[in-house]
């Protein structure tokens, strides 16, 4: 549970790191901080059985100080680090745009330590006279503190999976808990989540209260009470426990799963019936007469089941009541993962290690797309490395069962242009195309370039379509109506890009294309063999929008996938 944690401390030491102009080190702690943060299993379990060095990034010296910080609770080096330094890195770092390089450049000239310091500077129009700055960059940094300042603490979906997972184990072990599963936010599969929810069945309630004001990482105890209690962690996540009765289960999940506004309306529909709903059950009257399962109280109001990612008050209630839900996407429908990076550009794993790994999780398929092109990231492929890389592809083809699809990631340029020939193109199966560079254009000319990309070159698929990264960037201003019209027509597969902090598209921006009767890909994004595992978070993506297997290219057969990838 301390994943979090850990991989901040390394992103810190390699911001100072950059900061104090030392060249590789930085890279390597990053390497090592993704490695930790992308982890599904606590890092505390792979320090005791001796692996810390199985984690991709970390070598014997980073390893070290992992123990170090596990065993203690502090980093010696960390804090001498810091020590030197007078900005606040990890302050400034959280407005989009801004860098290690750029912190030491506004320090060195305008002394500027922190948020505070930024604001003052930009109110009296400081950054306007220093070389490479302008007016429109104080304003892209004034939006970005506005976007600091307004967001809510919330954690990505990813990095709470881990605790989930550890906090359901470990309580599953005692015989005095009957039942535990997890509710709230975390259970309709949002992008972000605000607190965890946990529900648990116990006739010993306070045993359960002990056990869990007992949990590993505690800050603070927020309440302990005989069936309910909170916790807040060193992390700063609160966590909510209820133990309720056996026949008051599912109608508590009913409550504790879904937002707000549905739970008014599910309240609103039951009275209408003649029944009142709580998290106690449904009853007639004074009488009970159901609760035990969710299953049963949807049956009693004559509802079709409702999965717990639609419970949102968005128009379920409506299909519902008339049995027109449709069968969504499950992780098991799923036979393959498109959009993954490799050592050939800005990856961790050779073309091979990854094609390996996607085997072993017995996947049916994998298609490599590196960065191609003059674009702001390492190591991208050129035309010439392009050769190179596709007879690689074809030698890792022969020593795997997997199907192979090679491609690239390409950048839409301003003027809706890529950087390889339409004939060219046709040569590679998968061609993703996104935008990288030049995201500050209006919504006009955005839309106009990325839709000049979709009608004039055989892109298979749109890639990360508003470019958003949660909690540190806000997505581009780009028309996605028509964008996904444009899509559409041309046969351009939609990507929902599953990497744990772009989850993008949106369940809402899947529903609204669904409308318009766009099909779309689910990609991971992979820079590493683990971040393949993450391809559950694109279908968490797809179910809140209502997207069905018939929806997505990675649950239809290989042939089927080969002729819609044909341009």
């Amino acid at each position: 549970m301390k994943n979090l944690e850990i991989a901040k401390i390394l992103d810190n030491i390699a911001d100072i790191l950059e900061l104090q102009g030392i060249e590789f080190k930085p890279r390597a702690y990053r390497n090592a901080a993704r490695g930790v943060e992308n982890l599904a299993e606590d890092i505390k379990e792979l320090y005791e059985k001796g692996k810390l060095e199985e984690i991709p990034g970390v070598g014997k010296h980073i390893a070290e100080k992992i123990s170090e910080y596990i065993k203690t609770g502090r980093l010696k080096y960390y804090n001498q680090l810091k020590k030197k330094i007078k900005v606040n890195l990890e302050e400034l770092n959280l407005i989009p745009g801004m860098g290690p390089k750029k912190i030491k450049f506004l320090y060195e000239k305008l002394k500027i330590k922190n948020i505070k310091d930024l604001e003052k500077a930009i109110k009296k129009k400081k950054l306007q006279k220093l070389k490479g700055f302008g007016e429109s960059t104080e304003q892209d940094f004034l939006r970005g503190i506005q976007f600091v300042k307004s967001r809510p603490k919330r954690f990505l979906y990813a990095h709470l999976e881990p605790i989930v997972k550890e906090i359901t184990k470990q309580f599953s072990k005692y015989p005095f808990v009957k039942k535990i599963e997890i509710a709230g936010s975390f259970r309709r599969g949002k992008e972000t989540i605000g607190d965890l929810d946990f529900l648990v069945v116990s006739n010993e309630p306070g045993k359960v209260m002990k056990l869990f004001t007992a949990l590993p990482d505690i800050k603070r105890v927020l309440a302990k009470g005989t069936t309910k209690s909170s916790v807040r962690l060193t992390n700063g996540l609160q966590i909510d426990l209820r133990v309720v009765k056996e026949k008051e289960w599912g109608s508590a999940l009913l409550y504790f799963i879904g937002n707000k506004q549905h739970n008014i309306a599910v309240r609103k529909l039951a009275l209408s019936k003649g029944y009142k709903l709580s998290e106690y059950g449904l009853f007639k009257g004074k009488k009970w007469v159901a609760g035990r399962n969710e299953q049963d109280i949807f049956k009693k109001l004559k509802l079709q089941y409702i999965e717990p990612e639609l419970r949102q008050n968005s128009g379920e209630i409506e299909a519902a009541l008339q049995n027109k839900i449709p069968p969504l996407v499950t992780v098991q429908n799923i036979n393959g993962v498109f959009h993954n990076h490799t050592k050939w550009s800005d990856g961790s794993n050779t073309l091979l290690e990854m094609a390996q790994a996607a085997e072993a999780m017995k996947l049916k398929f994998i298609s490599f797309n590196d960065h191609f092109g003059d674009i702001t990231i390492a190591n991208p492929l050129d035309e010439k490395r392009l050769v190179s890389y596709l007879k690689e592809i074809e030698k890792v083809r022969k020593k795997v069962k997997i199907r192979v699809f090679s491609g690239v990631e390409i950048d839409i340029l301003k003027n809706g242009s890529l950087g390889l020939s339409v004939k060219k193109l046709k040569q590679l199966d998968v061609v993703v195309a996104a935008v990288h560079m030049a995201t500050k254009m209006s919504e006009k000319e955005m839309t106009e370039r990325v839709c000049r990309a979709m009608e004039n070159y055989p892109i298979n698929i749109l890639g990360h379509p508003t470019n958003r990264l949660i909690n540190t960037r806000p997505p581009y201003q780009i028309n996605l109506e028509k964008v996904f019209q444009v899509a559409k027509k041309n046969n351009v597969f939609l990507e929902i890009n599953a990497a744990p902090e772009t989850q993008d598209l949106s369940g809402e921006h899947v529903r609204a294309a669904l409308k318009v009767g766009c099909k779309f890909s689910l990609g991971t994004d992979a820079h590493d063999t683990q971040n393949l595992q993450f391809y559950n978070l694109g279908v968490n993506m797809a179910r809140r929008g209502w997207a069905t297997k018939k929806d997505i290219l990675n649950c239809w057969s290989l042939p089927r996938i080969e002729k819609a990838l044909k341009k």
